[in-house]
């Protein structure tokens, strides 16, 4: 049975990965839920009514990803009965991904995956405004990373406004570098009421199952027109 791995990683915090994972999580039912996030806790405590795995990749000493560690996920995943994975990758384990892409060797990753039958995609959260050079440099070296091997897909949040130059730069350098664009926005509206209610939504950990409908409407749009 052919198995998918989602990593959703961005080395700059606070850029929507956490955001993203719920919504993917609320999309995708009975995926199974992986918490990689060494740092901060946002998604294990957002998605806790999806009783996440807590996954550790980081050597505690050298504060890197730990080759065994990461070699033990796609061994789970290929003995486990779920066919879908979602996982948030924290800022410090995204710091490193592509470092260890690089050092450990590409070629020797895709392998392993092909041999277990195992899908992996990248799901590179990028924002505009303030955090679009952070965001697109992240980007630039997870791409050069996986030449090409595995699939990544740059998504942009609704919440972080491209500029026309920004919008222009990045569909420039997904069409050469042959990766996807999609967007994602939780809401659109905007507003202070609006925005405390979705925080304190995400921050019950009981997703959007039995929510009010005043305030299920809130998410509404966003997740019917989440593409992923």
């Amino acid at each position: 049975m052919k198995k998918k791995i989602v990593l959703i990683t961005q080395a700059k915090g606070g850029s929507g990965k956490s955001v993203l994972a719920f919504m993917l999580a609320e999309k995708y039912q009975q995926a199974a839920i992986l918490g990689l996030d060494d740092a901060t806790t946002t998604s294990m405590k957002q998605l806790a009514y999806r009783k996440p795995v807590k996954v550790s990749f980081l050597d505690a000493a050298t504060k890197r990803i730990d080759r065994g560690a990461f070699n033990s996920l796609f061994e789970s995943v290929a003995a486990s009965s779920k066919e879908l994975f979602i996982a948030d990758l924290g800022a410090s384990v995204a710091e490193q991904l592509p470092k260890y892409l690089s050092l450990n060797g590409i070629e020797k990753v895709a392998g392993i995956l092909q041999k277990n039958e195992i899908d992996l995609q990248l799901i590179c959260v990028v924002g505009g405004g303030n955090i679009f050079r952070a965001t697109m440099e992240y980007l630039m070296e997870l791409t050069e990373s996986v030449n090409s091997k595995i699939e990544i897909v740059a998504a942009t949040n609704g919440f972080f406004p491209f500029s026309p130059d920004q919008a222009r730069n990045l569909d420039e350098y997904a069409k050469a570098s042959g990766l996807t664009v999609k967007r994602f926005d939780l809401i659109h509206d905007k507003g202070e009421m609006a925005m405390q209610t979705v925080e304190n939504v995400m921050n019950g950990g009981n997703g959007l199952t039995g929510l009010n409908p005043f305030k299920l409407i809130y998410f509404t749009k966003g997740m019917e027109e989440l593409d992923f």
